[in-house]
């Protein structure tokens, strides 16, 4: 009896296997106002909940109808149609950043594995690989999808900053399109 992989059987019956997953992306650029627009709903919620028991119950004073009788006999004013034009104008720029962009942070391995790599995964790879570098003392990184800036301490010996640059771009090399690295290097200490 003889096994087959899935992607195998697929094939040798003339259907394509499956492609891989796309890249993942992020919440996007409205990301921080869905925790905001929580908030408010819940204190939305405890307006219209205390309305709702005090009525429910007999009361007749409410913090809703507290807010509406100060209301009462209000003239109309230019003011108003100031904060109504600026009210209109933000939930226009809302409505935009809803449907605008997602930001995308990772990058993808060679092969059609479907696997990735984000940019916190790139930073800690490069940092990882310029720490293992004779003359290193110390590694930080910063990276994007095109870029990864490596920022080392090393101990002046020649040749340190050129193999740090080396051993990131070995350490990268099974990206699909790795990130370019810039390395930023001080001297700390005595090279003897």
């Amino acid at each position: 009896m003889t096994t087959t992989t899935p992607g195998r059987h697929a094939a040798a019956q003339g259907r394509a296997p499956l492609p891989s997953a796309g890249l993942p992306t992020g919440a996007g650029t409205i990301g921080w106002l869905g925790p905001l627009l929580a908030v408010l709903l819940v204190g939305v919620a405890v307006v219209l909940g205390q309305d709702a028991w005090v009525r429910l119950n007999g009361g007749s004073t409410t913090w809703l109808g507290t807010a509406a009788s100060g209301l009462d006999g209000l003239a109309p004013a230019p003011w108003m149609a100031a904060v109504g034009v600026v009210l209109v104008l933000v939930g226009l720029w809302l409505v935009l950043k809803a449907f605008g962009r997602r930001t995308r942070d990772a990058l993808a391995l060679r092969g059609s594995s479907g696997a990735h790599l984000t940019t916190g995964d790139v930073a800690r790879l490069v940092t990882g690989a310029a720490n293992q570098v004779d003359g290193v003392l110390d590694a930080k990184t910063s990276a994007s999808r095109r870029s990864a800036t490596l920022s080392i301490t090393t101990t002046g010996t020649p040749g340190t900053e050129s193999q740090a640059q080396q051993a990131a771009e070995r350490a990268l090399s099974a990206l699909a399109s790795p990130p370019r690295v810039r390395v930023r290097a001080t001297t700390t200490g005595d090279p003897s």
